[in-house]
């Protein structure tokens, strides 16, 4: 049976991907316990690699729901707990669109002071996971509480519509991806249909 490690278990998206994991052992991180989750997590300092030593010990796939601040320091540390477990995983980082100036009209990122310095931060852990020489897909979504479930996926390099979709869509497509590996290298936007 494959493992599954998802980071960022305390986030809404990351739940319902576990949920739909069901012919996979499902392993969970975040910086504080996630109580009522049906599962084993290790919880610690998400931007320290020792945190993620015993986490990724024998796991087959990750899952990357870290939202925020940061997310390049925290996939900084598990890329090098995997280094120093010598191991090779497959990964789906959920990023955000507008990362290449792609979407056709300004986003709002909610919760986020400085839009600059989180766009940043999202391009050098999509580098991150790139240079790692593991495989990997990145999604870009645009998400929102009343977006739809009707989703379009835009390889990297095109135009992307300002068109939100709501998170049971996103978990839809990142299991799909972490179970069938559909976009093995690939950078998509996840969006709505026009």
């Amino acid at each position: 049976m494959q493992r599954c490690l998802i980071l960022g278990i305390d986030q809404p998206v990351a739940q319902l991907v576990a949920a739909q994991l069901t012919n996979m052992e499902v392993i969970g991180f975040s910086g504080k316990p996630t109580p009522a989750l049906p599962f084993k997590q290790f919880n610690g300092d998400a931007r320290k690699a020792a945190s993620y030593l015993d986490a990724v010990e024998g796991i087959d796939l990750i899952y990357s729901d870290y939202v925020g601040m940061d997310v390049d320091w925290k996939l900084e540390a598990v890329f090098e707990a995997l280094r120093q477990q010598q191991q090779q995983v497959r990964t789906v980082m959920r990023a955000v669109a507008g990362i290449d100036q792609e979407v056709t009209t300004p986003l709002e990122y909610p919760g986020i002071d400085d839009v600059t310095e989180y766009l940043k931060q999202q391009r050098y852990a999509v580098k991150i996971i790139d240079e790692a020489e593991m495989p990997y897909t990145i999604l870009r979504p645009i998400v929102a509480k009343q977006g739809t479930d009707a989703v379009q996926l835009i390889n990297e390099g095109l135009l992307v519509p300002n068109q939100p979709i709501d998170e049971q869509a996103l978990a839809n497509v990142a299991v799909d991806e972490l179970v069938n590996g559909r976009h093995i290298n690939q950078s998509i936007a996840v969006v709505g249909q026009s």
